[in-house]
């Protein structure tokens, strides 16, 4: 089928969420062909024969085993033929204007590379997700009237992306981080290379977060090292030995909290904080793999370091100590 929308779906034993999902994109109001990819990253749980009897519509990238979400969707965009290029997680629910929408916002403002949608419950009230003072995605305090609302920051959880701007970075999504922060690492590069990303007021999606989601310590281990590597790879060394000192404050504030707060779920706190570190010497490994990278980036890079500073939320005298004393910025 011919068609310059492709809507790509990454699942991994997320069976139980794929009926409500492909029904809500399959079901879309809009007056124009799109397809559905679902990538399924060698799932067990009879995903793949569910899809082919129940929507016979949605075309199946089947693999053989878990490439993790950053280089599933990787596979995807080689097999799909929009230009614009739709991601969802299967965890979600989209309303039935949501795409029309999207597609209309795209085709009206070519000025941004990669819009979002708003997400619910989290983004309620039109708030749009940026980044925090730490480096992680944080939704906004206030509420935005506008059509389309500037950010540097795209949630991996619903967006669409311009073929061509995929083209002009050299890569969608980095393939070593497996999951988590791959949308920062997307989003920072994107806004540093000169692009802009919005989030459109009326497209608008339900997401229940986490359908499928590992266990808390390979969850932070991965977080912790593709953030570090994130900010290695994308910033001169003398940011990121601030983002890293404002990260580490983070972790250790959060682990003396847990740890007095929390008490009798120390079990659970020490699996945090374990993949915290674990994520730090797995940085600490891996860093190297990124030398060549960070240096041609460098020269080429349109925006400098402070232009994210500036722009990072605050929320709380923490994190405006911080963005003051440690990144510089007011």
């Amino acid at each position: 089928m011919k068609t310059r929308l492709s809507i790509i779906i990454i699942n991994w034993n997320g069976k139980n969420w794929l009926k409500q999902c492909l029904s809500s994109i399959l079901g879309q109001n809009l007056n124009e062909p799109f397809e559905v990819l679902l990538v399924d990253n060698g799932s067990v749980d009879g995903s793949v024969a569910y899809v082919h009897e129940s929507f016979p519509k949605v075309k199946i990238i089947e693999l053989d085993r878990n490439y993790g979400f950053a280089e599933g969707n990787n596979l995807a965009v080689r097999n799909a033929g929009g230009d614009y290029l739709i991601f969802v997680n299967n965890d979600t629910k989209a309303e039935e204007e949501w795409l029309k929408n999207l597609v209309q916002a795209a085709d009206v403002h070519p000025e941004f590379q990669i819009l979002c949608s708003i997400q619910l419950p989290s983004q309620k009230e039109n708030r749009i997700v940026g980044l925090d003072v730490f480096g992680g995605g944080r939704v906004s305090q206030f509420e935005s009237f506008s059509a389309i609302t500037d950010s540097i920051f795209a949630n991996g959880g619903c967006f669409l992306i311009r073929r061509k701007w995929i083209e002009n970075l050299g890569y969608l999504f980095d393939s070593h981080y497996f999951c988590y922060a791959e949308d920062v690492e997307l989003s920072l590069r994107t806004i540093m290379m000169g692009g802009r990303i919005g989030y459109v007021r009326d497209s608008r999606i339900q997401h229940y977060k986490s359908g499928s989601a590992p266990p808390s310590f390979p969850r932070m281990y991965l977080n912790t090292r593709n953030l570090l590597l994130t900010y290695y790879k994308l910033f001169t060394p003398n940011g990121f030995r601030r983002f890293f000192l404002a990260r580490s404050i983070l972790y250790s504030v959060n682990s003396m909290y847990a740890f007095m707060v929390f008490p009798k779920k120390w079990r659970k706190n020490i699996k945090i904080v374990s993949g915290v570190v674990g994520g730090i010497c797995g940085f600490l490994q891996d860093f190297g793999r990124y030398r060549d990278f960070r240096e041609e980036f460098l020269k080429h890079r349109l925006r400098e370091d402070e232009y994210i500073f500036r722009r990072l939320f605050t929320n709380g005298r923490l994190e405006k100590l911080c963005k003051k004393m440690i990144l510089g910025a007011p």
